[in-house]
C-alpha cells in the first residue's frame, strides 16, 4: 500500500501535468497537499548569492523556499499563495529555519557572512520566534556568520507590543533585520525608522526597467538617501547583466543579487560555488 506522502506526490504530479496543458495555475495548490508537504520533508531551500557591488565578493546568501516534487521543485509562486489564504507561513517559515540549520553544520563560511531568511511580519509577534532562531542562530555564530530575517513590506508591519518585544529580543541576539521589497512599503518614513531595519531590499522591477522610457535616473540617489536615514544598507535585487551591474556599482549601491551573479543553487551546487570563489580570491587577499 502506498503511504499516503506518496499518494499526494503523484497525485499533485498528475494534477500540475493537467494543469499545464489546461492554462490553469500552479499556485492552486491544496492546504492539504502543502501541509503534507511540510511533514514528509518535501520543502527545501536554494540559495542565492549577495555580492558586494564594488568587488563582486559574495558576502552572503538569501535563502529561498522551493517544495521537491518528483525530479523538479517547484517555485514559491506555485505555493506562497496557498501558504498565505492558509495562514500556513509562520509554519514554512519555521521549517525553513531548520533546514537551513540542517544546511549550514557542515558549512564553512567566510566572517561576516550572513544568511538570510524570509519570514511573514506576523511571525515578529511572537516569542516562539526567538526559539525558532536558536539553532540556526547557533551555527552561524560558531562560524562568525550572522542571521538576517526578511519581512515584506507588501503588508502591513505590526503594532503590537509584542512585535517591538520581540524585535528587541532578537537584536539583543545579534540578529538582523531586513524589509524585503521596499518600494512596495505603505509605511512612513518614521515608522520604518522605529524599526531599525539593517537593510532595504529593492526587488528586480526597480532595475529592470533602467534605461526604459520613464525611469528617472535621480531615483537611485533617492533610494540611497532613504537608506542611509533610515540607517540602513541597500540591496537591489534582479541584477541580470553587466550594464545593471556597472550602473548600481558606479551609482554607489552597496550590495546586489540576482541571475548576473548566480540563480538560486541547492546547497551542495553553492557549496562548490562558494568554495570556488573563496579558492580563487586567496591569492588576491594575499598580496
Amino acid at each position: 500500500m502506498k503511504k499516503f506522502s506518496e499518494t499526494i506526490t503523484t497525485g499533485l504530479e498528475k494534477w500540475f501535468s493537467r494543469a499545464l496543458r489546461w492554462g490553469r495555475s500552479k499556485s492552486e495548490v491544496s492546504a492539504e497537499a502543502f501541509i503534507a508537504g511540510l511533514h514528509e520533508n518535501a520543502f527545501c531551500a536554494h540559495y542565492q548569492p549577495i555580492v558586494r557591488a564594488a568587488t563582486d565578493e559574495c558576502i552572503g546568501v538569501e535563502a529561498l523556499a522551493r517544495w521537491r516534487l518528483g525530479h523538479s521543485h517547484l517555485l514559491p509562486e506555485s505555493f506562497i499563495p496557498t501558504a498565505l489564504d492558509a495562514h500556513l507561513m509562520i509554519e514554512l517559515s519555521r521549517y525553513i529555519l531548520q533546514r537551513v540549520a540542517e544546511d549550514f553544520k557542515q558549512f564553512a563560511l567566510p566572517p561576516h557572512f550572513i544568511v538570510s531568511v524570509n519570514i511573514p511580519a506576523e511571525y515578529l509577534t511572537m516569542p516562539a520566534l526567538l526559539e525558532d532562531c536558536h539553532e540556526l542562530l547557533a551555527i552561524l555564530q560558531s562560524k562568525q556568520a550572522r542571521l538576517v530575517l526578511e519581512v515584506p513590506a507588501t503588508l502591513p508591519l505590526p503594532e503590537e507590543l509584542e512585535a517591538q518585544l520581540v524585535t528587541e529580543g532578537l537584536r539583543q541576539l545579534g540578529i538582523k533585520l531586513a524589509l524585503d521589497n521596499y518600494l512596495a512599503t505603505t509605511a512612513n518614513p518614521y515608522h520604518l525608522l522605529k524599526w531599525a531595519f539593517d537593510y532595504l531590499k529593492v526587488e528586480k522591477d526597480y532595475i529592470s526597467s533602467w534605461g526604459q522610457p520613464g525611469f528617472q535616473d535621480n531615483s537611485l540617489d533617492i533610494l540611497l538617501s532613504s537608506a542611509q536615514k533610515l540607517g540602513a544598507e541597500l540591496i537591489i535585487k534582479g541584477v541580470e547583466n553587466q550594464g545593471q551591474h556597472h550602473y548600481l556599482s558606479k551609482r554607489g549601491v552597496p550590495y546586489l543579487q540576482g541571475f548576473y551573479f548566480s540563480k538560486p543553487m541547492t546547497r551542495n551546487h553553492f557549496r562548490k560555488w562558494l568554495y570556488s570563489g573563496i579558492i580563487e580570491d586567496k591569492p588576491t587577499n594575499q598580496k
